[in-house]
């Protein structure tokens, strides 16, 4: 898996937490957890590849 396809399953999950959201806000937060969970690993990665 490329870094891009994270980078863009990410955008797709905020849309999706956008949509989720306007119909239950606890979902809502759920999703924005993923999001964050994400984020996460996409740093972790990009730093791993500035270290080698």
């Amino acid at each position: 898996m490329k870094i891009t396809e994270l980078q863009n399953m990410r955008m797709r999950l905020g849309v999706l937490r956008d949509n989720i959201r306007s119909r239950d806000e606890i979902a809502g937060e759920y999703a924005g957890d993923v999001m964050s969970f994400m984020t996460n690993i996409l740093s972790r990665i990009s730093k791993e590849r500035v270290d080698r």
